[in-house]
């Protein structure tokens, strides 16, 4: 006896009853009877059409949001997400949002001394920030998300869908009524994609009062008519429900495993707005503080050298930094505090001071020849500390050293790492040296002038004990000695008050 499954698999491999393509098409014809069912009958599988009906639906649904497009196509995108957070501010926290404001800082710095402000505004923006508990913040979200979900759904472009249908129709213009005719399904296969990426994320149960205050709160009527929102929302819910979407895009692309998921997709404004807040005041405050600084370095400058216009040095400058700077590599650190201990070394330090050092140090009969020692030190040390600076400067000569090294790696930063780590292992390099000697020569400062105060300390007293020939060595300053001292000494505060002004680190790792 012939076994019947014998019939059945010889008769499907005549007429391929079993192959890919004919269970294709039996999947689009059940995704074309299911359609069918559905209360829109929007395809006509004989000819692969969209019907007028199609375009009817959306036309409606174009007619009723037509105002709310022209109302937020006037909004300024970025404007949404300050009204949202504006609408929910409590009169405490816009009192606090005022006081930490540009103006408001930039104000207050003009009454009261910079450490106060900066003081001040901390209480204002945690008090700003405190009342922002995790419902509030989710509130405030939530809202923000129903909002861009309906500004998204509002601004698909409809007309640009609909005159597939009919090429007489007018944007906007709803004064005569549309004669839409089928037309091939693939003219709306993307539309139908990007209709359900806005379309498919509105919450449909939720409340949109809120939503249509904010907007009538700004531009003065509802966007849409609330009832006829309901209506619409009913409907994209039905088609949603329903897969009517996705079952066009099926048959369109004659793909039935087609199968997108649009999920709701939830949207975070409150911590960067809290963020954005809080920088913008920072910004603010260091701002000022950097004017400030500005300001009290001139003074010095002029108190120290008798102008502000400092000669640069030759390599290690803000324009040598530049090709790096722009390639995001690093730069030069400390090309002003650097260009300005080499001046005062040389015009002052190599001068003035060593006149004084060899007056005190060499002249001087010292009770105990220890405690010049560490003037002494200073004094030589200060002096080869601007052969250091000369000869680290000319090291950045792009004929030799250093600088030969970065020339010659800078055009391979864009392509080749390992030039880009180079050149950033460099600059370190460069800068933590040139640190190295601003801070060293700081410390110099301090100890040649603690060391002068001892001096001139003593030589007030009757008796002198430190230096026992003061009176021989003040005549052979014709009696200035003193002065001498107490200039040095000033000349020495200012200068590392003039430092204090930079923020000068070592990087140990460099």
């Amino acid at each position: 006896m012939v076994n019947r499954n014998f019939f059945k698999d010889l008769l499907n491999s005549f007429f391929g009853g079993n192959s890919p393509e004919a269970a294709k098409k039996r999947a689009l014809k059940n995704i074309a009877k299911n359609l069918s069912k559905t209360k829109y009958h929007f395809y006509k599988t004989s000819s692969n059409e969209i019907d007028p009906s199609f375009a009817k639906f959306f036309y409606e649904i174009y007619k009723a949001i037509s105002p709310a497009q022209a109302m937020i196509q006037s909004i300024n995108p970025k404007a949404f997400k300050r009204i949202v957070i504006d609408n929910s501010l409590s009169d405490k926290q816009l009192e606090s949002l005022g006081n930490i404001s540009e103006l408001a800082i930039i104000d207050a710095a003009k009454k009261k001394p910079l450490k106060e402000v900066f003081e001040q505004t901390k209480l204002y923006m945690d008090a700003f920030s405190s009342e922002f508990d995790s419902n509030k913040i989710s509130a405030i979200d939530g809202v923000y998300t129903k909002l861009m979900g309906f500004v998204n759904f509002v601004q698909f472009d409809y007309f640009f869908m609909l005159k597939k249908f009919d090429s007489s129709l007018k944007e906007h213009n709803f004064s005569n009524p549309p004669r839409f005719i089928p037309i091939s399904g693939t003219y709306v296969l993307e539309d139908l994609k990007n209709f359900m990426d806005v379309a498919w994320s509105l919450p449909f149960d939720s409340s949109w009062d809120e939503v249509f205050k904010l907007i009538k709160k700004v531009k003065g009527v509802d966007p849409v008519s609330p009832g006829v929102w309901k209506k619409i929302l009913a409907r994209i819910r039905y088609l949603k429900e329903n897969r009517i979407v996705e079952m066009l895009i099926q048959l369109i692309s004659e793909d039935p495993s087609y199968n997108e998921v649009y999920a709701a997709k939830d949207l975070y404004i409150v911590d960067d707005f809290i963020t954005e807040v809080k920088k913008q005041a920072e910004n603010t405050l260091t701002a000022l503080k950097e004017k400030q600084t500005e300001g009290k370095i001139e003074v010095l400058l002029n108190q120290i050298f008798g102008t502000t216009q400092i000669e640069k040095l030759k390599f290690y400058t803000e324009a040598g930094s530049a090709p790096f700077e722009r390639k995001k590599i690093g730069k030069f650190e400390y090309c002003e505090p650097l260009s300005y201990l080499k001046k005062f070394i040389l015009d002052y330090v190599k001068k003035d001071v060593k006149e004084l050092s060899d007056i005190l140090l060499v002249r001087g009969e010292w009770a105990n020849q220890e405690l010049a020692a560490p003037m002494s030190e200073a004094f030589h040390q200060l002096v080869e500390n601007a052969d250091k600076i000369i000869a680290l400067d000319n090291s950045l000569d792009d004929s030799v050293d250093l600088g030969l090294k970065m020339k010659t790696h800078l055009p391979r930063t864009e392509r080749d790492k390992e030039s880009r780590n180079i050149i950033h292992s460099t600059l370190n390099f460069v800068n933590t040296s040139a640190a190295k000697i601003i801070l060293g020569s700081v410390n110099l400062f301090i100890t040649y002038g603690k060391n002068l105060k001892m001096v001139l300390e003593d030589c007030i007293k009757p008796h002198p004990t430190l230096i026992r020939n003061w009176k021989d060595i003040d005549h052979f300053a014709e009696g200035k000695l003193k002065q001498m001292c107490i200039s040095v000494y000033k000349e020495f505060f200012s200068f590392v008050s003039l430092m204090q002004n930079f923020h000068i680190e070592v990087n140990e790792d460099a």
